[in-house]
């Protein structure tokens, strides 16, 4: 290029040096990118852990108090109708009775 009669040089990066320093110094950031991805991804991971924990936890509380009501009905009914619990029993085990002798 010319201005004013004299040639103008563009700079053009020839520095081997300056090239494999900014290489190195990329290569640094991706590192650091990546060891921030992995430890977001672990918090991540460990709260979903956690999330899913408490969500079995609370669904195991929910079926023991269900089952442990469940069972204290079943006890009053038949304390208060020993005969039809007594009878239910008989006609169960001649229905489980009759089903075995057959197969």
């Amino acid at each position: 290029m010319l201005q004013d009669g004299k040639t103008l040089k563009m700079a053009v990066p020839t520095d081997f040096d300056g090239l494999v320093a900014q290489l190195a110094s990329l290569r640094d950031d991706i590192a650091h990118l990546t060891g921030s991805v992995s430890t977001l991804a672990e918090r991540r991971g460990r709260k979903m852990a956690n999330d899913l924990t408490d969500g079995l936890n609370e669904a195991v509380n929910y079926v023991e108090r269900k089952s442990t009501g469940a069972e204290a009905e079943l006890e009053k009914s038949i304390a208060t109708h020993p005969l039809l619990a007594l009878g239910l029993a008989a006609g169960i085990g001649l229905m489980i009775g009759a089903m075995t002798r057959r197969g």
